[in-house]
């Protein structure tokens, strides 16, 4: 079973509580990431602290998916290149 580290991904309009394995490389990290279309503006990545609530985005090796649908952005598969 895999052992997981969380983390939020932190914009300056939204943020979002993320899962992903604790050893994905961060080239699939970013290729996740990259399916994720934010309602608002994001754009970075910080460590996780117990206050920031419960997970939203759930990241594995090949996959990303929201914890339910009232999360604040859309996923979509990235395009190849």
């Amino acid at each position: 079973m895999a052992e997981y580290v969380k983390f939020l991904l932190n914009g300056c309009d939204i943020s979002f509580i993320a899962t992903a394995p604790k050893d994905i490389t961060l080239e699939q990290l970013l290729k996740q990431c990259d399916k994720i279309k934010p309602d608002w503006c994001a754009c970075g990545i910080r460590s996780w602290d117990k206050d920031f609530g419960d997970v939203e985005i759930m990241i594995e090796y090949d996959s990303v998916r929201k914890a339910n649908e009232d999360v604040s952005c859309s996923i979509v598969e990235a395009e190849d290149g």
